[in-house]
C-alpha cells in the first residue's frame, strides 16, 4: 500500500497532537523523546521514526493476536 500526500500530512498531524498533548503528559513526553533520539541515532525524520516505532507495535500486536488465536483453536 502506496501512502499519499494526504496520508502524510495526515499522519504528521497526528504526530504533531500527541507533541501538544505531551506538555501535560510525562510519559508520553519521554517516549517522544526517546523517539526523537533513535531518529538522530538513524538519520532519519522524527516522523519517519514515529512511523517506524507505530508499525513495530502493529505488527507485534498482530502476532500477538494470531498466536493467541492459534492456541485456543489447537
Amino acid at each position: 500500500m502506496i501512502a499519499s500526500e494526504a496520508d502524510d500530512e495526515n499522519f504528521m498531524r497526528v504526530v504533531d497532537d500527541l507533541i501538544v498533548s505531551a506538555e501535560g503528559d510525562p510519559e508520553l513526553a519521554q517516549g517522544l523523546k526517546w523517539i526523537d533520539i533513535q531518529s538522530r541515532k538513524n538519520g532519519v525524520t522524527f516522523y519517519e521514526m514515529a512511523l517506524i516505532v507505530l508499525k513495530k507495535h502493529m505488527a507485534e500486536r498482530k502476532a500477538k493476536e494470531w498466536m493467541r488465536a492459534r492456541s485456543t483453536t489447537s
